[in-house]
């Protein structure tokens, strides 16, 4: 971090932000030694607990981002921070913190949607929370468990709501806080939890940091990463990682950034000038939307009491958007630094210790080797809520993290008809922590992306899909809807939600995705025309305002919903993705193995066949599918130790509990082999034991 050389006092109470680097076993001796029985605090309503691990892992983390000096001062500010959220704590929420299991989040099934455009009675007037009440019911038949509302935090929208203004309010357009509290108690009714996003990485231009510095208040500067000088760059095009911008740092250092839109802007800086005198300001994404300095502990202070707020309003998942960018450092690519893990702990530890019912979600475009370190370690807590004993057994990071290159892995598959691409996707997955989960998912409300492949991969995805969508980030990504990406096929896209249901891992599914949504050109345009206006306005140069992952967003019918759902006979392309995505939610909600077994991919003589078994407290389940588009008869080779004995001649019958039917499936002489004769893109999920 660079301290602006005109401020005499950066924090009034704290700081000398310097970093003193210690060895991991001298400094958990140290704080063993000093050490202090686990610390009560008594507030109005209740009494706060923090135990001794997680006042060790607090310390520890905090000294690793601000310094030994300055660690006993913000762990205390901290300890206040925790002690306060806890006796504002809600009693219906201080029980759950007792009462849910550690991994309930394992058995989850996520519905994400944008609250103005998810089920619209008219397109001329988006949706409240208000309205979003009436989604419920439906949402409810389709059987999601947690519904993920995608940004709905004060702001001006010019980055669908991730560009964040206030984060601790409701945007007014739907509805303010009064909606957004009804709509939750409405949800909770019904069972549902609720998912959100914390954008913790950047803020708006228009937020009150932001106007303040403009004003003249120079010490919120630094609650920004800003410079006084634009350092030189050059860019250059990486084959992986698309377009890359190296700054001379005055150190001497290089530090090398992606940029993540090329076609947009030409480098990671804001020139501003306040009284005379021009400032550069780091942004990851839009130039509207200004990095947060996590070096700076107001800024840390801030951030933690944000999500006390929200998870005191029953927040269950905390999606943690762009997890990654949190720390820059000079000389770094400024991408999952050893600060950011350090900053996540402290996030994590805290809400462990004020609110262990809910847990984190990491948004990382990484690679799942970049990814595992973010889950951390797991470990078993004894602590105390509101008096009462608790046992939790989490990761002292995040919990749940998308499985990022699960996606293009499995459109690779699809567009190929050959399953290598997701085996060596899934070969390339690490273990992780058994408390932890992946997500997965066939679309969000992103692009598709291409970085994390090779480009003879990313030239198959490419050109088969931007015809049926449209180009992002210069070819590293493709945005359009599932059912576009699939020629509308029913079968393809009821096989390619069996994969996405079947497979382990917490599955998400995109508004909309389960009628067989379309691509939506003409919201895009519209969100461009607007983004424009607002740019010019606040006198900001973008080198464009199309950005095409609006296409697969926008306002979709309250009747193309209900419609769908009435329809049971399946006879519009709509309702027979709707029935069939219906049934295998409820099955796998049914099947434990299936939410939690374990994986193993079979051998098959053709790649054409994708097939593997699930399997979890003695259940066994066989799911076979075809990726092709003609019938074809499948032969799938058995794991070792296991064998099908023939019941008649050389044939078994197994339960397809897609369809409850008893199906018949050949077995070799050896007893190692069988074959399934499958249609054109036909699923099957065979009940072994």
């Amino acid at each position: 971090m660079k301290i602006l050389k005109n401020l005499n006092k950066l924090y009034a109470s704290i700081l000398v932000l310097s970093v003193t680097v210690m060895q991991v076993p001298a400094f958990a001796t140290e704080l063993a030694a000093v050490e202090k029985p686990a610390v009560k605090i008594e507030t109005q309503a209740k009494t706060f607990y923090i135990s001794e691990e997680l006042k060790k892992e607090l310390k520890y983390n905090i000294q690793a981002v601000y310094g030994a000096e300055n660690t006993d001062v913000i762990y205390n500010r901290i300890e206040k921070l925790a002690a306060k959220s806890v006796s504002q704590r809600p009693k219906n929420l201080l029980n759950e913190d007792v009462t849910r299991v550690s991994d309930w989040y394992k058995d989850e099934i996520i519905y994400m949607f944008y609250v103005d455009q998810f089920g619209v009675i008219t397109a001329e007037k988006p949706n409240s929370f208000k309205d979003s009440v009436q989604m419920l019911d439906y949402l409810k038949d389709l059987g999601v468990t947690t519904l993920y509302i995608l940004p709905f935090a004060d702001s001006p929208m010019d980055d669908s709501g991730f560009d964040v203004k206030n984060p601790k309010n409701v945007r007014k357009d739907l509805g303010g806080m009064p909606e957004f509290k009804e709509f939750v108690i409405a949800a909770k009714q019904k069972g549902f939890k609720i998912k959100a996003d914390l954008v913790l990485n950047h803020f708006s231009d228009q937020h009150e940091w932001f106007k303040q510095a403009m004003a003249g208040d120079l010490e919120k500067l630094n609650y920004f990463i800003v410079r006084e000088e634009m350092p030189k760059y050059r860019k250059y095009e990486d084959p992986k990682k698309g377009t890359i911008v190296e700054y001379e740092e005055p150190n001497g250092k290089i530090s090398k950034r992606r940029l993540i839109f090329p076609d947009i802007t030409d480098n990671h800086y804001r020139k501003v000038t306040i009284n005379g005198k021009d400032y550069y300001l780091y942004h990851t994404f839009y130039p509207f939307q200004l990095d947060i300095n996590w070096e700076n502990p107001e800024v840390l202070y801030y951030c933690l009491e944000t999500i006390s707020y929200w998870a005191n309003l029953g927040i269950d998942i905390f999606r943690m958007d762009a997890i990654p960018y949190f720390v820059k450092e000079e000389g770094s690519t400024a991408e999952n630094l050893d600060k950011t893990h350090n900053v996540v702990k402290i996030i994590s530890i805290y809400l462990q210790a004020t609110a262990p019912r809910s847990v984190i979600q990491a948004e990382a475009c990484q690679t799942p080797k970049d990814i595992l370190p973010y889950f951390g370690k797991e470990r078993e807590i004894k602590t105390e809520i509101n008096n009462q004993p608790l046992n939790l057994k989490r990761t002292d990071e995040i919990q749940i993290a998308y499985h990022f290159p699960y996606m293009p892995a499995l459109w690779a598959s699809f567009i190929t008809e050959n399953n290598k691409y997701f085996i060596d996707a899934n070969k390339a997955t690490p273990s992780i922590p058994d408390s932890a989960s992946w997500a997965t998912f066939l679309r969000v409300h992103d692009e598709l992306t291409l970085e994390m492949v090779t480009p003879e991969v990313r030239k198959i995805i490419y050109d088969a899909l931007e015809p049926r969508g449209a180009e992002f980030r210069n070819g590293l990504g493709v945005s359009g809807r599932t059912a576009n990406f699939l020629g509308n096929n029913p079968d393809r896209i009821i096989m390619a939600y069996s994969v996405l249901l079947s497979l382990p891992g917490i599955p998400i599914i995109y508004y909309g995705d389960e009628i067989a949504a379309q691509n939506n050109f003409s919201y895009a345009k519209k969100a461009a025309k607007s983004r424009e206006q607002n740019q010019k306005r606040n006198k900001i140069r973008l080198l464009s305002f199309f950005d095409s992952r609006d296409i697969n967003r926008g306002v979709l019918d309250y009747n193309a919903f209900y419609s769908a759902m009435k329809n049971t006979r399946g006879t519009t392309l709509s309702s027979k993705i709707h029935s069939e995505v219906k049934h295998m939610i409820e099955l796998r909600k049914n099947t434990p193995a299936l939410s939690r077994g374990s994986l193993t991919i079979l051998k098959t003589k053709s790649e054409k066949d994708f097939a593997y078994i699930r399997e979890y407290n003695g259940e066994k389940y066989l799911i076979v599918h075809n990726l092709g588009s003609t019938k074809r008869v499948s032969e799938i080779d058995l794991p070792v130790g296991m064998v099908f004995k023939p019941v008649k001649k050389d044939c078994i019958y197994l339960e397809n509990i897609l369809n409850g039917q008893k199906y018949k499936v050949k077995v070799s002489p050896t007893q190692k082999t069988t074959r399934l004769l499958m249609y054109p893109y036909a699923t099957v999920w065979l009940k072994i034991i």
